[in-house]
């Protein structure tokens, strides 16, 4: 199973995961969501990280303006963008991945992140066979509530990947992952 690591905001989330070799680390440069970074704070958390490749998301309507001068300093090759954004504008990323919900999986793009509100125990047995089809012919990362045990189910499905997050130090420089502990363990060990 792979694993994208998203929302990441400070260097103690980027050291965590990039120990326990996740294969992206995407880093929110879109100014309307939650814990954004400038260009400067990207660089200076990647500087630090070696290992997973380093990616960007963008949320909100449009692409940041700040997104030429992220890629002025930066080699970044894939990107996570919501639903509403033009993938058009976005041909210097060799992957894209589009953010969408169960009722909107049928969309373009060959690289979904599925999202949605609920756990993946509580999925019925036709959004299971839909998440079957969508899957069947693109490569799609899981971004719902789950717990290791949910794995085997999650690879039935087709899925290929799951979604971490970043968060909130409690303290600079210190964090609890034991959740997250939980969920590489059972995929790394």
């Amino acid at each position: 199973m792979r694993v994208i690591a998203t929302d990441i905001s400070n260097l103690t989330d980027a050291r965590y995961f990039a120990a326990w070799g996740v294969q992206g680390m995407a880093y929110n440069i879109d100014p309307s969501g939650e814990n954004a970074l400038t260009p400067a704070q990207l660089k200076e958390i990647v500087d630090w990280v070696e290992g997973p490749s380093t990616m960007i998301k963008m949320e909100g309507l449009e692409v940041p303006e700040s997104l030429s001068e992220t890629l002025s300093t930066l080699d970044i090759k894939s990107a996570i963008v919501g639903p509403f954004i033009d993938v058009t504008s976005l041909t210097s990323f060799d992957t894209v991945y589009r953010i969408c919900t169960l009722e909107d999986g049928y969309q373009d793009s060959d690289h979904l992140i599925l999202t949605f509100p609920f756990e993946v125990s509580q999925l019925n047995a036709s959004q299971i066979e839909k998440i079957k089809n969508i899957t069947a012919n693109k490569v799609v990362f899981l971004d719902a509530s789950f717990t290791a045990v949910n794995f085997d189910t999650i690879e039935a499905m087709g899925i290929q990947g799951i979604i971490l997050k970043g968060g909130e130090e409690e303290k600079v420089g210190f964090k609890s992952y034991d959740e997250l502990d939980d969920i590489l363990e059972a995929i790394f060990d």
